[in-house]
């Protein structure tokens, strides 16, 4: 079986698409069994959802916030 540090680190790095059909079930089996990962993974798609829309050109310190509102909504 997978690990938890191995499921996140692929989620974390997109490279889960370039990995074979066997690891990619191994991984969505692995997370259908663990809250863990699946709330991380679900976390991880609203925190990229929230980002989509704010421009990054300038990073400010008002970025941070901006996030969080998204998030928020």
């Amino acid at each position: 079986m997978i690990s938890c540090k191995d499921v996140s680190t692929l989620l974390m790095s997109e490279r889960l698409h370039s990995q074979k059909w066997s690891k990619r079930w191994e991984v969505r089996l692995h997370m259908a069994m663990c809250r863990h990962c699946s709330r991380f993974a679900r976390q991880l798609r609203q925190l990229s959802a929230a980002a989509k829309g704010i421009r990054v050109d300038h990073p400010d310190s008002d970025f941070e916030e901006r996030l969080l509102d998204r998030l928020k909504k």
